[in-house]
């Protein structure tokens, strides 16, 4: 009666005809148990789990609710057992029972120290991630988001800034080695990564970019002035930036809006010396390589220093840990920084397709570490439920890779009317065949840049050096 009070719990008062408290206890177990079973189910379980994953205070309140319901199941199980125990003089069996009975209260109350630690550190980790949403962010930032079923009923479309540093914001020195801008399809999912070289060069300030104070015809001085410096420049000119904690930040931003043309709603920056932890977090990574890409290697006048790789990534699938992901999204000894952003891209749609959530349960609490370390976003926590909504469609719709490759941009004199023509020509609905596409100056590709229907299927041909499956970079 014991065992099955604690397995089903009620039901061992019941049939030691307690049946009062017996039978409440066992009903108020079959309620909880139907209605989380048919929520997860009208939900899915990705989506029930994202939904109190971004909520931690109900989460917190939910685990209390748990807690005080471990108690009282164990109350009931030491109730069950003193209704059954062994009458006098049977001293084993009664001290079997005792027993018997400590262990069963011990495996129910055992899973509430590590749900309490879950969710003390995911509460953490929101509050230290996700603090930052109050910023301003400036012109062309996200339209106010709704709520409930649907909050990205108002924003057809939403820009994220992706950006691999090499140190964590707020560190002197940040190099902006990584920048990628997602702009997704928020009905679809359907995502396009622009991948911006980190070497070009004579970059428009805008109106609403405080450094065009300093640099009113841009950013115009050679190879000494490179985009993975602006952020550089927004810190040396922080004075420009008045009650911005974050004026690198908010330069690079404003300054890629610019060169796109389109405003970006959103910043992802992680530090490219725990993206390796991340990945192993992650539980690793599956990527088909292409060609063999060195581990290490440092060039000088042209040629790579004796002894500077360490090691090599082999061609074909490999399914890499966090050393080997970083190498492979940063290695350029044997290849260019075009090739490096097509690795970048691929890794990052490798990474969004391959999400486990129940890998990342199992992983959580690294996982928060590493974010709480390396991480920095401006999504707002009021904002996490639209954004757990989007995860799903996402990873349902397609993410395609438009590089800005040097078929495409000449860095050293690139033509921006150009690149924001091929940006306006991804992100929206083709035009009907034989209609022409703007003119203008500057590299073209072979073909007019392809589109995606609503529903994202292509309507066109996809030019080698145009809009392609991300899957096509790896």
């Amino acid at each position: 009666m014991t065992t099955l009070g604690t397995i089903l719990p009620g039901s061992g008062l019941l049939l030691s005809n307690r049946r009062v408290i017996g039978g409440t206890l066992l009903a108020l177990f079959v309620a909880a148990v139907v209605a989380a079973a048919a929520y997860v189910y009208v939900e899915g379980p990705t989506d029930a789990a994202l939904y109190l994953g971004v909520r931690p205070n109900l989460l917190l309140a939910l685990v209390g609710v748990g807690i005080a319901a471990l108690i009282v199941l164990a109350i009931s199980v030491v109730h069950t057992a003193v209704v059954n125990w062994p009458t006098r003089p049977q001293t084993g069996k009664r001290v079997f029972a005792s027993l018997f009975t400590t262990i069963l209260v011990l495996a129910i109350m055992a899973p509430a120290a590590p749900a309490l630690q879950y969710v003390m550190i995911h509460r953490d980790t929101v509050s230290s991630i996700f603090a930052h949403g109050g910023i301003r962010r400036g012109d062309g930032a996200a339209t106010p988001l709704g709520s409930g079923e649907d909050a990205w009923r108002n924003v057809p479309r939403v820009n994220v800034m992706l950006i691999g540093s090499d140190a964590y914001p707020g560190r002197p020195g940040i190099r902006t080695d990584s920048m990628i801008v997602a702009s997704i399809d928020t009905r679809t999912g359907n995502s396009v990564l622009f991948g911006i070289p980190r070497n070009l060069e004579k970059v428009p300030f805008g109106p609403a970019n405080p450094l065009s104070q300093v640099y009113p015809n841009g950013y115009d001085c050679g190879d000494k002035c490179l985009l993975n410096e602006v952020w550089n420049e927004g810190d040396k000119h922080k004075a420009l930036f008045p009650g911005d904690p974050m004026p690198g930040l908010t330069a690079t931003r404003l300054t890629l809006s610019e060169i796109l043309g389109i405003g970006i709603d959103y910043t992802v920056v992680i530090d490219i010396r725990g993206f390796s932890a991340l990945v192993d977090a992650m539980g690793g990574v599956d990527i088909d390589v292409k060609e063999r890409i060195p581990i290490g290697g440092k060039v000088e006048n042209g040629r790579i220093v004796p002894g500077s790789i360490s090691g090599w990534i082999e061609p074909g699938p490999q399914h890499m840990d966090g050393y080997t992901a970083m190498w492979y999204s940063r290695s350029r000894a044997t290849t260019d920084d075009f090739n490096r952003m097509a690795r970048q891209r691929c890794m990052v749609g490798a990474l969004v397709k391959q999400v486990n959530p129940a890998v990342m349960l199992e992983r959580y609490p690294a996982l928060a570490k590493v974010a709480k370390d390396h991480v920095y976003t401006d999504v707002p926590e009021q904002h996490l439920g639209a954004w757990a909504q989007l995860v799903s469609r996402m990873q349902e719709g397609k993410i395609r890779s438009l590089p800005f490759t040097n078929k495409i941009v000449k860095v050293t004199d690139p033509d921006f009317d150009h690149m924001r023509e091929i940006v306006q020509n991804a992100i929206s609905p083709a035009p009907a065949e034989g209609t022409p596409t703007p003119s203008g100056s500057g590299t073209r590709t072979q073909s007019p840049t392809p589109t995606s229907t609503p529903s994202g299927s292509p309507t066109t041909h996809e030019p080698k050096q145009g809009l392609v499956n991300v899957n096509d970079a790896c």
